[in-house]
């Protein structure tokens, strides 16, 4: 079932190892010492062929990734070359954003988004 589960946290030790891995990345995001670009292209090729950052379910890495990168999303000028070169992470950011409500929703998903 999609949603968060009851190990949000992980549920299993090499998940929750995963997971702190991940909060230290979005940290990293959050500091803005590499153009957030990079973590964009990095990300979208991580998550091609992924729904979640760990596992199979929502965790605690989705929410501290997305809430690092959507001053990137908020500010993305969305264009048709965009929206293929980041299909991945637009995919799973908006996966996230419907899955949670801890997120605010922000206006990059509110407008049109071309579809290819």
């Amino acid at each position: 079932s999609s949603g968060i589960n009851a190990e949000y946290g992980g549920s299993s030790r090499i998940e929750m190892a995963q997971i702190t891995q991940w909060v230290q990345y979005g940290g990293k995001i959050s500091e803005r010492k590499v153009p957030l670009e990079r973590y964009a292209e990095e990300l979208n090729l991580f998550l091609a062929r992924r729904t979640f950052i760990v596992g199979c379910s929502l965790s605690v890495a989705d929410v501290s990734v997305a809430t690092a990168i959507a001053p990137f999303l908020r500010n993305l000028h969305i264009t048709p070359e965009i929206q293929w070169d980041l299909s991945n992470l637009i995919r799973w950011y908006k996966n996230v954003q419907q899955n949670t409500s801890s997120l605010d929703r922000i206006d990059f998903f509110v407008r049109p988004v071309y579809l290819l």
